[in-house]
């Protein structure tokens, strides 16, 4: 497959590359098992998923097994695909769907449910199990947290899996090996195995059938259909994080090492469905978190890694880990992020930590606004701890504050509502009464959500609030915040009414979803995308009323979840559901009595927590400096002081950026670049302040797709460095299609140079040669060019006579001819092109003082071309 033929075209090409560093690109015919993951979602969201790289890492360390990755295209890429009968691919292998043996989909949220059709759909394969019954194609396997109610799929996935996934993948894996070499019998064959696994649900073992509440539930069709046990890794410490994670090349939502020091939660607030499919809590040791730290950023060259954890400031040991990593880690200036953090857990010398190298966000998680409203869903907070939070925040530097809020939970009212605006202002007056720029500066930001009731959980019958009353109660926080002070973010109601619909539905909700998705529906989660209004039409024309399933249901009705264990006992949930309507606080276990959830058998299953490592108490670590002194910011006299003392390093970089490295915007390459010489080992110097950067410069960033011979960097070193060095070691780390091609040393402080005369070389795909040399003597024959552009919104017109120095087809009749390396960069475009029909364009342009034209631009406008022609095969050759 030629994927670099059409990528020229799509916003973000860098989503579809597959070459980040750390992917794994597996010999394919040596493969027994080879395994697609799926995220059904944009690139940006999938790869800032945890559990994927996870079970990617863990399939590929398999030897006969192989792994690659899929997203969801963007509707740009879909709409091209189809027109160009391009099917959807592994990123690694550029293979198509269809080639694989399974498919594994991640199931993350219930907005992501209509991209599961779309890429199976780009693949060839049928969107149905059912059809696929007949006929080679590729398992079809969903997993995540909505597997625990994958009925609204169902219909989707030959099979399911619950729970955890590091040791079921490889025993999946294995059983599809084993019906390989077996010779591949019937479907059907390879379905009854899986189901021997535990924790696999096979959807088509069981029948829907109407419940006397009037939703559909599961009955047992197959001898082996029974009720299905969630996985449960018992010890999270025996799969360390992924040795090889994935460094993206754009921006992603979580663009920083994640590490995941404990899995589960047993605070018990009852609107969290994950505090009850995670548990029991499993903790790692804080040695191997420290290993997984230093390894990680060695491997990425990300300056920023986040510990992750459903209740991360629960984590045993929480300071003492903050306090050897950021020792460990502060010289090579990596900062710590911490998920929303738990009221309570803070302390003043975590704050320190945390801000003692990169001063990240800070937001709490109060869910209620009221007292009363807390104990219902056992948050265990009081107003008085969140204020004492907020005050040790503002004392220790923080001027900004996050709060998130639902609105919807059970019992709220009005009162309860407007208890959300008058918490966030008690929690900006904590910051004292400053004056000027700094209490200027305070700002509190409200973040509210619609409570959406969670199959598994103790509010799993409650009713939830429709579209109109959840727009009436952001509204009225709102009008209760409406100033500078304030800000307020919510999500979109809509959004929360399909969440609703989707997390409770049973497996009409399939029809549904595949009436919709023929009908346009695209990419829920993204509010530019999302159309509620297709759903709901999809729901009419079935005969199936959304809305009901937003409804309150009987505690004696069956549930369209019921043969899906979690493995918390229906009793717990129905006494913690009678313990909120009496507002009584059930406390963690993991300080207290054990309540019987159920989950732990105190055999094979049970709580693991390391508090030093060996399971003895945590001891206190040598206290860090306190803000005032060692972290005390320097004056602008100091600064300057301290960084003019001593000798400076300087380094000139001439590099090349071509093949993949062409479709990376200039800020992903700038990205790309310091990540290589942080893994490289190269001393870069930083600036100074609360957000320190490496000191390192780059030219004029290229149009997306050109591709350049002679680009320009200057960094500053913290230590002399020889230049056959830093050129050898950048080099050993940098992506595919950048290459650094000499090292110039310098001890004064230089900078970038821009060339008085830029040469580019433009292949124009499709144009016969005699029709640019046509354009190209009619505009030798003019005084004025003038070529009307946008910059900024705003139509400019800009002479190209002035800017274009020479201009010729290569071969030139003159005997103009062209470099080796512009010839070898041709034949490589030809052959991208199969026919190799175009005509080879050489522009010389002189550096322009006002706007200027692009050379892409100026060769459209020569030629005739469609003036937004893109730059899809564009060389550069900067002559300096």
């Amino acid at each position: 497959m030629n994927i670099s033929a059409i990528l020229p075209s799509v916003k973000r090409p860098s989503r579809y590359l597959g070459t980040e560093i750390n992917a794994r690109h597996k010999p394919w015919e040596q493969a027994e098992v080879r395994v697609a993951m799926i995220f059904p979602d944009l690139y940006e969201i999938g790869m800032s998923h945890l559990g994927l790289q996870i079970l990617y890492g863990v399939l590929n360390d398999i030897d006969w097994c192989l792994a690659d990755r899929a997203y969801c295209p963007d509707t740009d890429m879909e709409a091209l695909m189809r027109s160009r009968h391009v099917p959807a691919w592994g990123l690694e292998s550029q293979r198509p769907l269809g080639d694989f043996d399974i498919l594994g989909f991640t199931l993350p949220y219930e907005l992501c449910y209509a991209n599961i059709l779309t890429i199976l759909d780009l693949a060839g394969i049928p969107l149905l199990a059912s059809e696929r019954m007949q006929g080679d194609w590729p398992l079809v396997l969903g997993g995540g947290s909505c597997s625990l109610n994958p009925e609204p799929v169902a219909d989707f996935f030959d099979a399911v899996l619950t729970g955890d996934g590091e040791e079921a993948v490889h025993e999946i894996a294995q059983c599809v090996r084993e019906w390989k070499q077996a010779g591949k019998g019937s479907r059907q064959e390879l379905l009854e195995a899986l189901s021997r696994i535990q924790g696999v649900y096979i959807p088509s073992f069981y029948s829907p059938v109407p419940g006397p509440s009037g939703f559909v539930v599961a009955e047992p069709l197959h001898p082996s259909a029974g009720i299905i046990r969630r996985r449960i890794l018992p010890e999270l410490h025996s799969f360390p994080a992924p040795q090889r994670p994935l460094v993206p090349f754009m921006q992603i939502v979580h663009d920083r090492l994640g590490l995941e020091i404990a899995r589960g939660c047993t605070r018990g607030c009852r609107f969290c469905q994950a505090g009850v499919i995670y548990r029991p809590v499993r903790e790692r040791p804080v040695e191997q978190i420290l290993d997984m730290a230093a390894d990680g950023i060695g491997k990425t060259g990300w300056d920023e890694l986040s510990l992750l954890s459903l209740s991360t400031g629960d984590y045993s040991c929480l300071f003492p880990l903050i306090h050897e990593l950021m020792q460990k880690q502060r010289e090579q200036h990596v900062s710590i992020s911490l998920p929303s953090l738990r009221v309570g857990t803070l302390t003043p010398e975590i704050m320190d930590e945390i801000r003692s190298v990169r001063k990240t966000g800070f937001t709490l998680a109060p869910e209620a606004g009221s007292e009363r409203l807390r104990r219902v869903i056992n948050k265990g907070i009081t107003e008085e701890d969140l204020l004492e939070t907020a005050a040790m925040a503002y004392a220790q530097g923080w001027s900004h504050m996050k709060l998130y809020f639902m609105v919807g939970l059970p019992s709220e009212t009005l009162d309860d509502v407007r208890a959300i605006a008058e918490l966030a202002q008690r929690v900006r007056a904590q910051g004292g009464s400053a004056g000027g720029r700094q209490g200027k500066k305070r700002q509190v930001t409200v973040s509210a959500g619609t409570f959406v009731p969670k199959p598994h959980t103790p509010f799993q019958w409650e009713k939830q609030i429709d579209v109109q009353e959840s727009r009436e109660r952001i509204n009225l926080i709102r009008d209760e915040l409406r100033t500078k002070a304030f800000k307020v973010k919510w999500h979109d109601p809509r959004q929360s009414y399909l969440e609703g619909v989707f997390s409770r539905g049973d497996r009409r909700l399939s029809g549904v979803i595949l009436h919709a998705w023929e009908s346009g529906a695209r990419l829920d989660g993204w509010t530019d995308t999302m159309r509620p209004e297709l759903y709901i039409k999809a729901g009419r024309e079935l005969g199936v009323d959304l809305d009901a399933y937003l409804e309150s249901r009987p505690l004696d009705s069956r549930l369209p979840w019921d043969h899906i264990a979690s493995g918390v006992d229906d009793e717990y949930i129905r006494q913690e559901l009678e313990n909120a309507l009496k507002e009584v606080y059930t406390a963690d276990c993991r300080h207290g009595k054990c309540h019987k959830c159920g989950v732990c058998d105190f055999r094979d299953i049970r709580p693991v927590v390391f508090k030093n490592g060996k399971g003895e108490k945590c001891a206190s670590a040598t206290p860090v400096l306190s803000v005032e002194k060692g972290n005390r910011a320097l004056s602008r006299h100091e600064k300057k002081r301290e960084h003019g003392a001593g000798p400076r390093h300087f380094c000139r970089i001439r590099y090349s950026k071509t093949g993949a490295s062409r479709f990376l915007g200039h800020l992903e390459m700038v990205h790309a670049f310091h990540r290589a010489a942080r893994r490289a080992g190269i001393p870069l110097a930083y600036s100074r302040g609360f957000h320190p950067m490496p000191r390192v410069a780059f030219g004029q960033p290229l149009s997306l797709g050109m591709e350049s011979l002679m680009e320009e960097a200057v960094m500053e070193l913290s230590s002399p460095m020889s230049a056959q060095d830093i050129m050898d070691l950048l080099n050993g780390e940098m992506p595919q299609g950048l290459c650094v091609n000499d090292v110039m040393l310098s001890g004064k402080k230089i900078r970038v140079r821009e060339p008085d005369i830029s040469r580019y070389l433009i292949w124009l795909s499709g144009m016969e040669e005699a029709e640019v040399r046509a354009g190209v003597l009619e505009f030798e024959k003019t005084e004025n060019f003038p070529v009307e552009r946008e910059r900024k919104g705003k139509k400019l017109v800009i002479d190209a006579r002035k800017q274009v120095k020479r201009v010729w087809v290569a071969p030139g009749e003159s005997g103009e001819e062209i470099t080796h390396a512009e010839q070898q960069w041709l034949q490589g475009i030809r052959s991208d092109h199969e026919a190799g029909a175009g005509a080879v364009m050489v522009l010389e342009l002189r550096k322009s003082e006002g706007p200027g034209l692009k050379p892409h631009e100026i060769a459209a406008a020569v030629t005739g071309c469609c003036p937004d022609m893109k730059p899809t095969e564009l060389f550069s050759v900067m002559q300096v």
